[in-house]
C-alpha cells in the first residue's frame, strides 16, 4: 500500500500566553482593511537543514507563538462581520503534518502551484474561523517548511514581514518584547456598512515561478541605462521585461486589446509610519496602455515612475486603494476603454521577508500561494542565490505558454534554476 504524500500528525490552538485585557477586546477595522477582500495572506518558509529535533522545533514554534500573541491580540481573535475583530483570545490554529518526500522534491511531487505545504488554501474564511492557521511541514530528509496564513482584513505584506520578525525573535530569544503599532480605525475611520472592494480575476490561471539572479538583473539595468533609462531600478526592468513579454504572448494568442499595469504601494513611509503598524495599508498607481502592439521598456518606466509620483502627491483622502479604483475606472470610461487586461504588480523586495530566522539559521527560500488573477510578486532571493529576485508569475493558462518560451526572458533567467514546468526541480 503506497505511502501519502502527506500525513497529519496533530492539530492544536495556540492562545496567547496571558489573556487581553477586556478594554482591548473590541478592534474596529479601517476603511481600509474594510475593502480588502476577504483572503488569506500565505507565505511558506523552507529551512533545509535546522538541525533540531522535530519536537524541539515544534514546541519553540508554539510557545513563542504563544508569546507574541499577547502583543498582536487581534491576530487570536474572530471577525465580526466587517466591522470588527472580537479579541477573544480564541487563538491561532497550528497544524503539523508529515511529507514524505525531501525538501528539495516537493515541487517535483506537487509542482509550482503547490498548496500542501500551506495551512488552507480556501480563499473565503467562514464566520467564527481562526483568523491565522500554521502548518510545520517536516520532510523525510528532516528539513523543514513554515506556512502560515494570516487573514487580509488583520495584515498586508508589511505588517506580516513584521510579525514574523517578532515571532522569530521571540524564538531566538524568549525576552524579545514585540510593539507592533495596532492604530485601529483611527487613521482611516471605518464606515458603517462599507463592504470590500472587487477585484479583476481572471479565469483559468496558471502560475510559474522565475528566478533572475542579481547578474542577469544587472544586465537588464545595463541595457535599460542602454535604452535612455536613468539609474533604473531592478523591479523596474523586471517589470517591464515581464508586463512586455505578457502583452506579445496576448497578442499572440487572445489577440489585440488595451492593457491596465498596476503597482501596489505600501502607505507607509509616505504617512510616516513604521513597517509594522498592522493593518491593510498599501494602495496602488497604475497605466493604462492603449497601444495594442506592446510598449518599449523607456516608455513604460517612464509612464510607471510619472504615475508613481502623481499618486505620491495626492492629498491623504485620494490614497486609498478604493479611490484609485474609482479614478481608474474614470480614466477608463474617458478613453473609451471597456475591454483590457489588468495586470498586478507587487514587490517585497524592500522587506526582509527572505531573512526570517527563528534560531535554525535564516530561511533558504520563501513562496507565496499563487493566485486567481494575472498577478506578479516579486522577493529576494536567499541561499544559494543571494541578491537574485524570484518573480512568481500568474497568467491566463493560454498566455503562458507564449510566455515562458519567450526568447526575451531566457538571456536573463538562468536555465538551471528557472522554473518553466511543474516537473521541475527546486
Amino acid at each position: 500500500m503506497a505511502v501519502p504524500l502527506v500525513e497529519r500528525i496533530s492539530k492544536t490552538v495556540i492562545k496567547p500566553s496571558s489573556p487581553t485585557p477586556e478594554s482591548l477586546r473590541r478592534y474596529y477595522l479601517s476603511s481600509f482593511d474594510q475593502i480588502e477582500i476577504p483572503d488569506y495572506g500565505n507565505f511558506t518558509f523552507y529551512f533545509v537543514n535546522p538541525g533540531l529535533d522535530i519536537s524541539t522545533i515544534s514546541q519553540k514554534l508554539q510557545d513563542s507563538l504563544s508569546r507574541i500573541l499577547v502583543h498582536y491580540y487581534t491576530f487570536a481573535g474572530v471577525l465580526v462581520g466587517n466591522d470588527y475583530i472580537d479579541c477573544n483570545d480564541s487563538g491561532v490554529e497550528f497544524i503539523q503534518v508529515r511529507i514524505h518526500c525531501s525538501i528539495h522534491e516537493i515541487n517535483k511531487k506537487t509542482g509550482i502551484n503547490t498548496t500542501v505545504v500551506f495551512p488552507r488554501v480556501d480563499s473565503t474564511p467562514e464566520p467564527g474561523e481562526s483568523l491565522v492557521s500554521v502548518q510545520l511541514n517536516h520532510f523525510d530528509c528532516g528539513g523543514i517548511a513554515l506556512g502560515v496564513c494570516v487573514h487580509s482584513k488583520l495584515a498586508d505584506g508589511s505588517a506580516n514581514t513584521a510579525f514574523m520578525y517578532d515571532w522569530a525573535a521571540s524564538a531566538r530569544n524568549p525576552s524579545h518584547v514585540p510593539s507592533p503599532l495596532l492604530l485601529s480605525d483611527s487613521l482611516f475611520p471605518r464606515r458603517e456598512g462599507l463592504q470590500h472592494l472587487p477585484f479583476f480575476e481572471s479565469p483559468k490561471v496558471v502560475t510559474r515561478k522565475f528566478v533572475f539572479p542579481e547578474a542577469a538583473l544587472q544586465r537588464l539595468r545595463s541595457k535599460a541605462i542602454q535604452l535612455g533609462i536613468q539609474n533604473p531600478s531592478r523591479v523596474e526592468v523586471l517589470t517591464a521585461l515581464i508586463y512586455g513579454n505578457a502583452l506579445k504572448a496576448a497578442k499572440s494568442t487572445i489577440g489585440r486589446k488595451p492593457s491596465v499595469i498596476c503597482q501596489a504601494f505600501n502607505l507607509r513611509p509616505l504617512l510616516g509610519l513604521p513597517l509594522n503598524a498592522m493593518g491593510v495599508m498599501y494602495s496602488f498607481y497604475f497605466s493604462i496602455n492603449k497601444q495594442e502592439d506592446g510598449i518599449e521598456v523607456p516608455q513604460l518606466v517612464d509612464q510607471l515612475r510619472k504615475a508613481k509620483i502623481q499618486f505620491q502627491n495626492l492629498p491623504r483622502d485620494k490614497l486609498s486603494y478604493e479611490s484609485q479604483m474609482k479614478e481608474l475606472e474614470d480614466s477608463l470610461k474617458k478613453l473609451n476603454i471597456s475591454d483590457f487586461d489588468f495586470y498586478f504588480f507587487s514587490s517585497y523586495c524592500r522587506l526582509p521577508i527572505n531573512k526570517v530566522d527563528f534560531g535554525w539559521g535564516k530561511t533558504k527560500w520563501v513562496t507565496m500561494l499563487p493566485t486567481a488573477s494575472q498577478e506578479t510578486y516579486f522577493i529576494n532571493t536567499s541561499g544559494d542565490i543571494s541578491d537574485g529576485i524570484e518573480s512568481l508569475v500568474t497568467l491566463e493558462d493560454q498566455k503562458m505558454t507564449a510566455f515562458e518560451n519567450s526568447e526575451e526572458m531566457r538571456p536573463f533567467a538562468a536555465s538551471d534554476i528557472l522554473k518553466w514546468t511543474s516537473n521541475s526541480k527546486l
